[in-house]
C-alpha cells in the first residue's frame, strides 16, 4: 500500500522541488496539482516531501 501524501495548497510556495523530484508522482494536469504515490516507492516518496521548502508536503495515514 502507497503511503498518503497530504498537500497543504495555502502554504504552498510552488517552488516545484516535488515535480522535478519525482514528476511520475507530483504533476499538474489541467491547472490542478495530481498526486499519484503509487507510482513511486515509499523511500523515494518520502524523500521528496522531506525536500519540500515550504513544508506543504506531508506524509499522512498509517
Amino acid at each position: 500500500m502507497a503511503v498518503e501524501v497530504r498537500w497543504d495548497e495555502k502554504i504552498c510556495a510552488h517552488a516545484g522541488v516535488c515535480v522535478k523530484s519525482l514528476p511520475q508522482v507530483f504533476k499538474v494536469e489541467d491547472g490542478k496539482f495530481v498526486i499519484t504515490p503509487s507510482a513511486a516507492s515509499d523511500q523515494e516518496i518520502r524523500a521528496t516531501v522531506a525536500k519540500c521548502p515550504s513544508g506543504a508536503l506531508t506524509i499522512g495515514g498509517n
